[in-house]
Formats: C-alpha cells, structure tokens, sequence
C-alpha cells in the first residue's frame, strides 16, 4: 500500500493532537497540517493579558520543532472548501488531495446572547484581550 496523505485543519489542542496520534498509528503516512501561521495559540492564558500577567507573545507558540520532530508538513493556508468527494481541501494557497482528512479547526465567539454585542471578551482571542488591557 503506498503512503497515505492525511491532511489536518487547524493548529490548536484537538488538530495537534490529531497530528501526533495519526503520526503515531501510521510511520510512513504524509501529514500535512493547514492554518494561517505555523503557531499554537494557548488560548486559556487569555485571561491573563488584561491583568499584565501575560503579553500576547506569551500565548504563541511556534510549531517548527513540533512538526519537525513528528515529520509533518506545513501548508499556510486557510481552508476555503472541499470536492464533492471529499479528497481534495480547497485552500487559500492551492488544493491539497488527500486520503483522510480532519477538521480540527476549533470554535468561534459568536455574540449572539442579548446585549453581548457592544461588549469585549476574552474569548475572542488575542486582540480582545490586548484591548480589555487597554481599557483597564
């Protein structure tokens, strides 16, 4: 059987982990991970910025030894679509065939409670929390 192309969505705790246990279960597969930057963002520590406590550098992480170490490939990117199939992610930076796909591109704040909308929270990531800093 030739190796299998796995491509992997997001950079978070679930797509890392995704990454590490497909690495584990198949040595010869080709991994490819797909998000915008090569970084792990650690996103429980968001409270922490508008306390001082932590600079938003903090929370990046670069993936480069993490990749490197399980052999897995890079692709900048964010995914756009899928085939019809599902073989082929559409991506901002051209289209990856693959032999097993996964989604692991996490969640997102939606303000949709009454009376959120005008409001910041830390769960909106980084940028949020730099701006809750600020306001402080």
């Amino acid at each position: 059987m030739e190796n299998r192309h796995i491509v992997i969505v997001g950079a978070g705790f679930a797509a890392l982990t995704a990454a590490r246990v497909a690495r584990k279960r198949d040595g010869g597969a080709k991994i490819t991970l797909v998000a915008p930057k090569a970084e792990f963002i650690y996103l429980p520590s968001l409270i922490w910025i508008p306390a001082g406590i932590r600079q938003p550098d903090d929370l990046r992480i670069p993936l480069d030894s993490f990749l490197r170490r399980h052999r897995i490939d890079f692709h900048p990117a964010e995914a756009t679509g899928l085939s019809g199939d599902g073989r082929t992610l559409h991506t901002s930076n051209g289209d990856l065939a693959n032999d097993g796909l996964i989604i692991a591109s996490g969640g997102r704040f939606l303000k949709k409670l009454p009376g959120i909308e005008h409001a910041i929270t830390p769960c909106e990531g980084i940028a949020a929390a730099v701006k809750i800093r600020d306001r402080l």
